[in-house]
């Protein structure tokens, strides 16, 4: 026969047997290929770690990988596929498995920041991702921003005339390496972890991207003339496996879809808030910054212009879409 004190004992050692198990917290693996200071790595650790586990009662533990420490865009990008890791944050990578995502980073479509940010925040961002799941076995979570396209290099450019003969480092995405052919430059596509050591070595003599990248990776260092032609306007989206997903509850799929939010906010806002202070870091470390006068951006625009007709051929939904967003920047 029991007494109080044995029923009393015999609970506790019950419970303190079914917790670990039954509110043992689940790990959520997320990577980017960008530095530690780069906005979006500080807004992964500052908010969406935060969030997701204050807003899942410490039911989920994040843990961040950022600087590719598991690997270049294309590694993560088969990592999260593969379910090896269980988020990532990419750009567009997935343009050929997915209709219509690479219509973000067509030339001179937006027209600045507010008018990018408008346009993927609205029903034409979700548009643009409607088949992410089915074709690439990810989720989409949420759009941050890597920023709009400079080249840096190790000459000035001043005119369409001075990209010949350069050597130029551009991602290994099919509209993109388009983009960097129209230019009239050599095109070299190296993974992002490998510009330094390429520049450093003159296997290319420049690279084009972001301001933020330019700093966080301290390719001014070894070159020192920018044009400033934001000739391309380049998310962060923010993806997770689907298996992972789906083996969420509701309420850990809203805290994670929440923090995710919070975070692309907050690097948006970081990112928007820096490029000034990347400017004239630049110019304090001798770096040239040379904005097109109207002339020579309005031959850049001109020799992007196959890029579209290009894209339309093989995306037959592409042409009302990027009348929407055009129409968007003009209100």
């Amino acid at each position: 026969m029991f007494t109080r004190k044995t029923l009393a004992a015999l609970t506790i050692t019950s419970a303190l047997a079914v917790t670990p198990a039954a509110f043992a917290a689940k790990m959520i693996t997320v990577a980017n290929f960008f530095p530690d200071t780069h906005p979006n790595s500080v807004a992964l650790k500052d908010t969406f770690k935060k969030d997701v586990e204050s807003l899942s009662n410490g039911e989920l533990k994040v843990k961040v990988f950022s600087n590719g420490v598991l690997g270049a865009e294309e590694k993560l990008y088969n990592s999260v596929r593969g379910g090896t890791i269980n988020m990532a944050i990419l750009g567009t990578i997935m343009d050929k498995e997915v209709e219509n995502v690479g219509i973000i980073q067509l030339p001179f479509l937006f027209k600045n920041y507010e008018h990018a940010q408008t346009v993927l925040n609205s029903e034409i961002g979700q548009k643009l991702v409607n088949d992410m799941d089915t074709n690439t076995g990810m989720h989409f979570l949420a759009y941050g921003v890597q920023g709009f396209r400079v080249v840096a290099s190790n000459r000035e450019i001043s005119s369409m005339d001075d990209f010949k003969g350069l050597r130029l480092r551009f991602p290994g995405i099919t509209s993109m390496l388009e983009i960097g052919n129209n230019l009239g430059a050599n095109i070299t596509p190296l993974p992002i972890s490998e510009v330094f050591s390429a520049l450093e070595q003159g296997v290319v003599d420049g690279v084009e991207n972001p301001y933020p990248n330019i700093v966080a990776s301290k390719w001014y260092e070894i070159v020192k003339y920018i044009t400033e032609t934001n000739h391309v306007f380049t998310p962060n989206l923010y993806l997770m496996n689907n298996n992972t997903w789906n083996g969420l509850t509701k309420e850990q799929q809203k805290a994670v879809s929440t923090a995710a939010q919070n975070a692309a906010k907050q690097e948006w806002s970081l990112l928007i808030k820096q490029e000034a202070q990347n400017k004239a870091k630049l110019e304090q470390d001798g770096v040239k910054i040379t904005v097109p006068d109207q002339a020579f951006h309005a031959a850049l625009i001109k020799a992007e212009q196959s890029a579209y007709e290009n894209f339309y051929k093989t995306h037959p939904g592409a042409r009302d879409i990027v009348e929407e967003i055009i129409a968007l920047g003009e209100k």
